[in-house]
């Protein structure tokens, strides 16, 4: 399941239809990779107010959300048997296993591998 950031737009922040919008754009593109400056253009303001905004909304910067969402993909392909880390890493958008394991070592405490003995 993704996590779905909670929305404090009465202290600022995007409103609840852009914040829909941009958690949409990263979503569908997931697996790309992703620009601050085309999500910002999605919703029609530029990158360093979007930044801003978005972390004013969720708590998080918009490129800890894409990981946190990319990882919870890792996770659910880890429990597929025979699928091999490199092909988990390029279906949850990180540019290669280093990268992949490094941000997935990270956020869960355990190895890729150590995850997907464990699922």
């Amino acid at each position: 399941m993704f996590w779905a950031p909670k929305v404090q737009t009465p202290k600022g922040g995007l409103s609840q239809k852009k914040l829909n919008q941009v958690i949409d754009y990263i979503q569908i593109n997931l697996y790309q990779e992703l620009r601050l400056a085309t999500i910002a253009q999605e919703i029609g303001i530029n990158q360093s107010y979007f930044c801003t905004l978005f972390k004013q909304s969720t708590g998080i910067t918009p490129y800890q959300y894409t990981l946190l969402q990319r990882i919870e993909r890792a996770k659910q392909l880890l429990k597929q048997p025979n699928i091999t880390i490199v092909d988990v890493a390029i279906q949850s958008g990180f540019a290669n296993k280093s990268h992949f394991t490094k941000h997935f070592s990270q956020f869960t405490g355990v190895t890729p591998k150590v995850y997907q003995e464990q699922a």
